[in-house]
């Protein structure tokens, strides 16, 4: 490819160039001598983005910072770098309305399922969203430059009730936003609307229906933006499998389409290794966990993200607690805490669940009272009942099952008494407990209750 081909790729950005291909093209862009930059202003563009996208935030800002105060680039390369503060980003758009310079093809998700969260951390401005909505509609019809300008701000006033726990406000505003994109087939923002609606559906406890949603958004994001998305669409979908305990799916995600943090690492995944650290967990890999959590950090805190260091702490005191290290478990979770409670990120703690319960519970015990930390337990409370096989590692049991135990296993399940079973099989009741007790035996487990729930972590039944 040319250096003018290179550069007549990215005045299609957004619509048929996406970052995703752009980091393909990582090294066309490093190998770009500055004459080329000067002829091509735009190869310069696709450069910054490479480093940014490299996690390279320092040497980015640096250069970025090195431009001229008027140049239009200097201003385009700010609002995407996560760097900039918020302040420096109405700036940096202000400067680029008044040189009426045309962008509509800005991509803030970064083909991420959030907007308040995509690459730049805008989640901190959820309270100010109803307060200065014509402010934030204003910006957003030039960013994006789309017929859909109120449905994009309603977008992120929804994504801002679900993090505070307003459940129904952010479903109803949801589902209005869903048409509209679909009309205006606006498949980026249609990405981000299925998603949250899947996160909505989670919230409430109809896990399959979540997971359906997730099916739903492959049918229904257009040719035109799958490019964009089809990656962290497979992360959504190992994400809800892990709640639902679907080995299967963790385990084919793991083996085909999971990002490799040890190669090419890339900013761009970022929802991804946050799936990834949670199978690490999940098959007791807590050092691998660890290792991506603390790789992940320095990008953050350079980036001013968070929300993203708030679940990272969430999930390092998950893996510490997992491994016994109870003290650094509580250090971290204090740490996210800390955070959640200024932003008021309810949700994000909460849907950790079962995972992070216990822990908050020892942690409730040392806190200081306050109404955030009481709806917080609550929420998370309703989470681990909902979903009791989040991040469960999957039992471990050498012995094997013959298919008629798993029958009797997932009749069990189904709430079959003895003489239903005996019924099924045409054998004696007595019998019945006979196998059933080589069951519990086979299972360490005392109850029908906990030989569900150990076939369950096992594998044996769904």
């Amino acid at each position: 490819m040319t250096t003018k081909e290179l550069g007549d790729q990215i005045i299609k950005f957004s619509t048929s160039y996406f970052l995703i291909d752009m980091r393909k093209d990582k090294n066309l862009y490093y190998n770009l001598t500055s004459e080329d930059f000067v002829q091509y202003p735009l190869c310069f563009c696709g450069y910054i983005l490479n480093l940014i996208m490299d996690g390279n935030l320092q040497k980015a800002d640096s250069i970025i910072e090195s431009l001229p105060e008027e140049s239009v680039y200097k201003a385009g390369l700010s609002i995407v770098n996560p760097k900039i503060d918020c302040k420096g980003f109405i700036k940096k758009v202000t400067f680029l309305k008044e040189k009426n310079t045309t962008i509509g093809c800005t991509t803030l998700t970064a083909g991420r399922p959030y907007l308040l969260n995509g690459f730049n951390d805008f989640s901190r401005l959820g309270p100010l969203l109803v307060k200065k909505k014509e402010i934030f509609k204003d910006y957003i019809q030039f960013l994006y430059g789309s017929e859909c300008t109120n449905q994009i701000y309603n977008l992120s006033l929804a994504e801002y009730y679900y993090q505070t726990n307003r459940l129904i406000d952010s479903e109803i505003i949801v589902s209005q936003t869903i048409k509209s994109f679909n009309k205006f087939n606006e498949s980026r923002f249609l990405f981000v609307a299925m998603y949250l609606e899947a996160k909505i559906a989670h919230a409430n406890g109809t896990i399959l229906k979540s997971s359906s949603y997730i099916k739903d958004i492959k049918k229904r994001v257009s040719s035109i933006g799958r490019a964009e998305f089809s990656f962290n669409i497979d992360a959504a979908e190992t994400l809800f499998a892990l709640y639902g305990g679907n080995c299967e799916i963790v385990q084919k995600w793991l083996e085909s389409d999971a990002p490799d943090e040890v190669g090419d690492f890339n900013m761009l995944d970022l929802y991804r290794y946050m799936v990834k650290i949670r199978c690490y967990i999940v098959q007791e890999e807590q050092s691998s966990a660890i290792a991506l959590i603390e790789k992940l950090r320095p990008q953050l805190e350079d980036g001013h993200r968070h929300m993203d260091l708030c679940e990272l702490d969430l999930l390092l005191s998950e893996a510490l607690w997992s491994c016994g290290k109870k003290d650094l478990a509580l250090a971290a979770l204090t740490r996210a805490m800390k955070i959640a409670k200024r932003r008021n990120y309810l949700r994000l703690v909460a849907d950790e669940g079962i995972a992070i319960f216990e822990i908050l519970v020892e942690y409730s015990k040392t806190a200081a009272n306050s109404i955030f930390l009481e709806t917080v337990i609550e929420l998370t409370r309703k989470m681990a009942i909902y979903y009791p096989l989040y991040l469960k590692p999957r039992y471990k049991n050498n012995k094997k099952f013959s298919q008629q135990e798993v029958d009797f296993l997932s009749l069990l399940q189904q709430g079959k008494s003895y003489e239903d079973i005996a019924k099924y099989f045409f054998i004696s009741v007595n019998t019945v407990r006979y196998h059933i007790k080589k069951i519990y035996d086979k299972l360490d487990s005392q109850t029908a209750i906990q030989a569900v729930w150990n076939a369950k972590l096992l594998g044996l039944i769904k």
